[in-house]
């Protein structure tokens, strides 16, 4: 699967303009600050619908104009693919296939998008929220049924909390308890189911990339003990002990909102243990066993996007990677500001100056 056509309109600082990235590596030269990573944002967030930077959605709209608008047109099995979007203040419009749509479930069976930037090495060293967050999209990803659960759990969660802050008596949360319970089971299981499947490809990327041979283990840990978690049951037991401190909270304090995914090497936690080049490969390592997993699921190669990555990599670790993409056949998009970089590859190269693509 590669993207055979983007247009752009206003996303950013990148003017109105169409761009035809090649098959394979695509390197995007420019100085800083021209529209490089821009352009990155704009092919992950077609196929997310959200940016990998924290922005606000207005920030996306190129300054003065009403909105933004992207479209994408890829191929796969003989069959065309076209997605279109419009980006305003209130929100984006969604298009697949000429139809209107609400969530991108449809698009990211097609079209998987991965990036790494500079920031992406602080996965373990950042807040939980930071990792869940990140694979509870990956789990989407790969199981559209996920997202519903994600969102109607995320539902019961609010009205639960909110019944708790008020202090509403215990015949007004018992209903709430039990889809808390049922919700929170599923979402808890299918992310250990989702671990089990993705650790070991993770393990054997990370020793191909570091040259280590270090022990990598990988644990959801939170509050209830692990032979609760599939069973509403004893997530309802566990409730129930902390049913005082709870109301004096006014807050759950069980469920998939307080675990994390804790990385260990050797037994010691990686954000407190590992080096910072062994925290790359380790996310590096990561983003290629996500995309073994969509290509073994669905027989499709990823897009890769990866931001300035002279920066982060040495030139060993650098062709390690590129190397690994094109064994896996990902289209992928690399932006330097050192011309010439990567002149010695076989890679299209685009020149971005001031929002404009050129060849």
């Amino acid at each position: 699967m590669a993207i055979r056509a983007l247009t752009i309109r206003n996303f950013r600082n990148l003017e109105e303009q169409g761009f035809h990235p090649g098959e394979g590596l695509n390197v995007l030269e420019g100085d800083n600050a021209q529209g490089k990573t821009n352009l990155l944002e704009a092919i992950y967030y077609l196929a997310n619908g959200k940016s990998f930077r924290a922005a606000e959605t207005e920030s996306l709209i190129r300054f003065g104009e009403p909105q933004a608008e992207l479209a994408a047109h890829w191929e796969q099995e003989t069959l065309d693919y076209r997605l279109e979007l419009r980006v305003r203040p209130e929100g984006r419009e969604t298009k697949f296939q000429g139809k209107a749509i609400v969530r991108l479930t449809p698009v990211q069976a097609s079209l998987r998008v991965l990036v790494f930037t500079p920031d992406s090495s602080q996965l373990f060293r950042s807040p939980p929220l930071t990792r869940r967050r990140y694979f509870d999209h990956a789990i989407a990803v790969q199981s559209p049924t996920y997202g519903s659960a994600l969102n109607r759990y995320q539902r019961v969660l609010r009205q639960r909390n909110h019944l708790l802050e008020s202090g509403a008596p215990p015949h007004l949360l018992e209903p709430f308890d039990h889809q808390w319970a049922e919700s929170a089971a599923e979402l808890m299981s299918e992310r250990r189911a989702y671990l089990e499947i993705l650790l070991p490809i993770w393990k054997s990327r990370w020793r191909a990339l570091s040259g280590e041979d270090w022990a990598l283990s990988a644990s959801w840990q939170g509050p209830v003990e692990e032979e609760r978690v599939e069973h509403p049951e004893a997530l309802l037991e566990a409730l129930a002990g902390l049913r005082s401190e709870e109301r004096r909270q006014g807050r759950t304090l069980l469920g998939p909102q307080r675990e994390d995914l804790v990385l260990s090497l050797e037994g010691h936690p990686v954000r407190e243990a590992a080096s910072q080049g062994q925290q790359r490969m380790l996310v590096i390592g990561l983003k290629l066993a996500e995309a073994d997993l969509f290509r073994e699921n669905s027989r499709r190669s990823p897009v890769f996007l990866l931001d300035d990555l002279g920066s982060e990599l040495d030139e060993r670790h650098r062709r390690l990677l590129l190397d690994s993409l094109g064994e896996i056949e990902a289209q992928t998009f690399l932006t330097t500001a050192q011309h010439g970089a990567y002149a010695a590859l076989h890679a299209r190269n685009f020149r971005v100056v001031s929002g404009r693509i050129s060849a």
